[in-house]
């Protein structure tokens, strides 16, 4: 073997194994396709291999195409009202985000196939729809990362825990398409479990009414679920170079924000380490002299939307 391709080839499977990660998924069957065996009856989500619920009352729903229409949880007719067919494959989920019942609640469970690396940045996935036949429709949904199992927790009301992530102000789920509800979340280190659904009390969740004569309820399907390592996303108000920066250079990043907002930009390194962060209003020159030389990731951010994104390499 020629000595002098050692460096380029050792470059090459750091990027194979960089792209790797970063495209696996962490949630083990996130789309429910897996089962242990085909559901017969409401709450049986335990049947999709790897899903479980935190509380001791067993009530959040599998549907799937292998069931009878006569069970009421097939696919894609169920529940007597709803008509909903996968986002992909053959099964999904669905849960009450809100029910008349005051604050009663279902939560979907689940263990990550590793834990969350500390200051990494992970993107967050899935698809909602809203059931036919109830009276509301809501955005509150959100995600909840631990390091110990949530199980056995008392009866089936709202559960009092400080959540990472929400979905967007806004992105209500709807009856005739699948909605997509993305985040992204910088880990802390060590989560090794994620628990989705509305985590807020009756009072403080946004309802918007949608069938005046139905269930006053908001239950949504839910499928494809994933988490992985954060990517680079298209620009949009913000412009900054994907260049290739020298040593012998201005040794600068450029960033001009042409939004009129104040945005918080964050630089990772090709495994999605943060190693620098920084808020704008207008331009903004970052001084890459410090970094190591490498390919470099920048996002910027207003609030929970993701404003531009990027690739720099120091070379």
């Amino acid at each position: 073997m020629n000595l002098k391709l050692l460096p380029a080839l050792a470059a090459l499977l750091l990027c194979l194994l960089t792209h790797n990660i970063q495209g696996q998924n962490l949630v083990l069957n996130g789309d429910f396709e897996l089962y242990s065996g085909c559901p017969a009856s409401f709450s049986q989500i335990d049947s999709a291999l790897g899903w479980t619920v935190p509380t001791s009352y067993v009530s959040t729903d599998y549907f799937n195409t292998c069931a009878p229409v006569s069970s009421l949880i097939g696919v894609p007719v169920n529940q007597g009202t709803g008509f909903q067919y996968p986002h992909s494959g053959n099964g999904y989920a669905g849960l009450f985000l809100y029910a008349s019942i005051p604050d009663v609640r279902e939560y979907l469970e689940t263990e990550l196939t590793m834990a969350l690396t500390a200051n990494q940045c992970y993107h967050f996935e899935m698809y909602i729809n809203l059931l036919n036949g109830v009276k509301y429709t809501s955005d509150d949904i959100q995600v909840y990362f631990s390091d110990t199992l949530l199980s056995g927790i008392p009866g089936y009301g709202v559960l009092n825990y400080a959540t990472q992530i929400e979905n967007l102000q806004g992105n209500f789920a709807d009856t005739l398409n699948w909605t997509k509800v993305e985040m992204n979340y910088t880990a802390s280190g060590g989560e090794k479990f994620l628990t989705i659904g509305n985590f807020k009390a009756d009072s403080l969740t946004t309802l918007v009414q949608v069938s005046p004569l139905a269930l006053s309820a908001v239950y949504v399907y839910i499928d494809d679920i994933s988490l992985s390592l954060c990517t680079s996303l298209e620009e949009t108000d913000v412009t900054g170079e994907t260049t290739v920066i020298t040593d012998n250079e201005n040794m600068t990043l450029n960033l001009n924000n042409h939004s009129g907002k104040t945005l918080r930009c964050e630089i990772f390194d090709i495994t999605s380490r943060k190693i620098a962060a920084f808020s704008f209003s207008h331009e903004h020159n970052f001084s890459i002299s410090g970094l190591q030389h490498g390919i470099y990731i920048y996002r910027c951010t207003y609030g929970d939307q993701i404003m531009a994104t990027g690739k720099f390499l120091k070379h």
